[in-house]
């Protein structure tokens, strides 16, 4: 009896959800004289979930359903970002689904399904549970995409994204049989020890477990699986766009994580499998640099630019991965990026909801001419988050960047430093630009107007005061995310 209410307790923020989504179904199909009831079931819901994140993130690590679920302190922690980030994306983007007409408790209940696939997702420890975990992530983002069903352009996304998606799913599955065909399990504590004694087909485990990688690769659009990305964001409805950006990628690369470090790569008989991962890697990784910095310079709608430089930050992420498949305790710059990553990309993303024009056509780079002067608030909070994503010193993205920088030379990456320095000094005109155009240019009276509610502003003004706070006093986050110890 007392082993299964600890158990329950362990699964407190997966129960949350469960209940959350129920209730958030339930009081969309009733008439509530309470507005949007559905909006304050979700912010409950949510809020729940991240007090049980904090509670459960001291305990030690624990496993529940028979070893499928993980609880330790990297899944609060992975817990925590998805829920506190959809969190402020609830408050900060009412505003904007009132003004696109959007059927708001719809919005609401795909957005719970998104979350609990997502938090799911990085705790699991099974292959299949994963890829269950990846649907119910999926399904719903597919539906948040096409979610503007008048606009064609938000349809021809959801169409793209759900083929894609689909055949990911495939993918996915089809290296997951492989795996199985060589190891005889799918649950990554048993992969790792079989890898150990490698008793089975080396070959069919390879081939699986590198369609597995390219799946989720596939998920966080690392050079060349990048394809489907910047039309995808530029459809969806930009609050749809910023989730896409945040939680989802925080959730796939905690599983690129699990799955880069499934096999004991220690032993002899894997070497020459693991320099050529490496080296998979490096090219994936330069790729995705090359491609998103060159390529953002060049774009002229700022959901496109910022598509791109998602994929230019995937691969500054790729280099904290071959840090810490060389030095395990390197991983923490993965974790910390993605903290810090997913403060600036929801900032701007809140941020560019405020535009007046309908259907997100008021997000050309030209729109932000003259905002110091229209209004000299949102060209300052929009500049911090600029400075921050071309990584600037005294905000959280120069942080970001020099932790992933030095897990990659504590691998002897050092060329592959040298390159990816090179592309955010490229990228960095992409970013310094909008800023220029804000400050520098005088309004056009045909450009669309940033107007915010007061729950918009107030997230954007944390979200960006987090930016400078966590630039210049980094060390409890880097300290905390040190501690996310990625058990196999």
């Amino acid at each position: 009896m007392g082993d299964s209410l600890s158990n329950l307790t362990l699964l407190m923020p997966w129960i949350f959800l469960g209940i959350g989504i129920l209730a958030s179904l339930l009081v969309s199909s009733i008439r509530i004289q309470t507005k949007n009831p559905a909006k304050f079931v979700t912010l409950a819901t949510l809020g729940l979930v991240m007090i049980s994140s904090v509670h459960l993130f001291g305990q030690e690590t624990r496993t529940v359903l028979s070893g499928l679920i993980e609880v330790s302190p990297l899944t609060c922690m992975a817990l925590f970002l998805i829920s506190g980030i959809s969190f402020l994306f609830v408050v900060g983007s009412s505003g904007y689904l009132n003004k696109e007409k959007l059927h708001i408790s719809d919005y609401y209940n795909l957005l719970l399904l998104v979350v609990l696939g997502a938090s799911v997702l990085v705790s699991a420890k099974d292959l299949f549970v994963m890829f269950i975990a990846l649907e119910v992530m999926s399904l719903p983002a597919y539906a948040l995409v096409g979610f503007r069903r008048n606009d064609p352009r938000s349809n021809e996304a959801a169409l793209k994204y759900f083929i894609l998606g689909g055949a990911l799913g495939a993918v996915f599955l089809f290296g997951t049989s492989f795996v199985f065909g060589a190891t005889g399990s799918t649950q990554l504590a048993q992969i790792f020890e079989w890898s150990k004694t490698y008793n089975g087909d080396l070959l069919l485990f390879v081939v699986g477990h590198l369609l597995v990688l390219f799946a989720f690769l596939f998920k966080v659009a690392a050079a060349p699986f990048h394809f489907w990305k910047p039309d995808v964001y530029e459809g969806a409805p930009i609050s749809v766009t910023g989730l896409m950006a945040t939680v989802i990628t925080t959730a796939a690369f905690v599983v690129l994580m699990r799955l880069f470090h499934m096999v004991d790569f220690h032993t002899p008989i894997w070497e020459p499998y693991f320099e050529s991962l490496k080296q998979m890697i490096r090219a994936t990784a330069i790729l995705s640099l090359l491609v998103g910095s060159t390529i953002l310079i060049l774009q002229k709608n700022l959901k496109r630019m910022l598509a791109y430089s998602s994929i230019n930050h995937t691969g500054y992420l790729l280099l904290g991965v071959l840090g810490s498949l060389s030095h395990p305790e390197q991983a923490y710059s993965i974790w910390f990026y993605l903290v810090g990553y997913s403060i600036i990309t929801s900032g701007l993303f809140l941020m560019l909801s405020q535009s007046e024009t309908p259907n997100d056509q008021g997000l050309e780079l030209i729109d932000l001419a003259g905002a110091l002067k229209k209004n000299p608030l949102f060209a300052t909070l929009a500049s911090i988050f600029f400075f921050s994503m071309a990584g600037m010193p005294f905000t959280i993205g120069f942080f970001t960047k020099y932790t992933v920088f030095m897990s990659s030379i504590s691998a002897g990456e050092v060329l592959l430093v040298i390159i990816s320095a090179v592309c955010a000094v490229i990228a960095s005109y992409g970013y310094l630009r909008p800023i220029a155009l804000m400050v520098m240019r005088d309004p056009d009276p045909s450009s669309a107007s940033f107007v915010s509610t007061m729950s918009n502003q107030t997230v954007v003004v944390f979200l960006a005061a987090l930016c400078l706070i966590l630039g210049v006093l980094p060390q409890t986050l880097i300290q905390i995310t040190k501690g996310l110890e990625l058990i196999p």
